[in-house]
């Protein structure tokens, strides 16, 4: 449903939930991942070139659960 209402304005969604994660399997650029670190919260986009090889093999919220794309799983 967030893809589909995405195509018609913009969302922004906050989760701690793999599974939500995973849905965005084939559109990973769509997840910005946020990090506390040190005394500010850091935002960044996740690069799908830089995750190709884990991505052919694992759903995203996995990769995000074991840690490769940052923030609190």
């Amino acid at each position: 449903m967030l893809i589909e209402a995405s195509k018609r304005t913009q969302v922004i969604a906050t989760t701690h939930s793999p599974d939500l994660v995973s849905a965005l399997s084939d559109q990973p650029e769509a997840v910005v991942v946020c990090q506390n670190i040190g005394h500010g919260t850091v935002m960044q986009r996740v690069d799908p070139d830089r995750l190709s090889h884990w991505l052919g093999k694992y759903r995203l919220g996995e990769i995000w659960r074991i840690g490769e794309i940052g923030g609190n799983p």
